[in-house]
């Protein structure tokens, strides 16, 4: 339960981090994707099906407050969430390159998955400038932040891990 409670809260921080604090701090007009760095360290320390969950609510969150189709994100999370939590089974702890991988990856499965599902389908085909002015430094900024939120979410989620009595070492 206290697993469910502390997820929850990490959720409603990384929305409020990412739609409110970073939109000040816009880097090439964009902003890191902070829920996909939460997705991805639930993925890597706990596995897909924790992961998924967490996956459908971040993008179920999105949905609700800013798209005018309910589901899309959250489909969007949910692959990725299944897909990094293949990594679950090779996880180290004082491991960072993965993760960052991870993140860096995920963050271009859901551009590239966003932009089949709200651009080409609608007949917009600029894929090239996209990919330039939004996906990579949409990706760059992500890992940049993912370098200080992971480890706070990591330490959270080992913490109560061993709060569990559960020991992945």
């Amino acid at each position: 339960m206290i697993r469910l409670i502390v997820t929850f809260i990490e959720l409603i921080i990384c929305f409020l981090l990412q739609t409110s604090l970073f939109t000040f701090i816009r880097i090439s007009g964009v902003v890191p994707n902070c829920l996909l760095i939460l997705v991805i360290t639930v993925s890597y320390t706990r596995g897909q099906i924790p992961a998924l969950f967490t996956g459908f609510f971040s993008g179920l969150l999105l949905d609700l407050c800013f798209s005018e189709t309910v589901g899309f994100c959250a489909v969007i999370y949910m692959v990725i969430a299944f897909l990094a939590g293949f990594a679950h089974k090779i996880y180290y702890e004082r491991d960072y390159f993965v993760p960052g991988a991870l993140v860096f990856s995920g963050e271009l499965v859901y551009s590239l998955l966003y932009y089949i599902l709200f651009f080409l389908l609608r007949g917009k085909l600029e894929l090239q400038t996209y990919f330039i002015y939004t996906i990579l430094p949409r990706m760059l900024y992500t890992v940049l932040v993912s370098l200080a939120l992971y480890p706070a979410f990591h330490g959270i989620h080992r913490l109560l891990l061993r709060l569990e009595g559960k020991h992945d070492d």
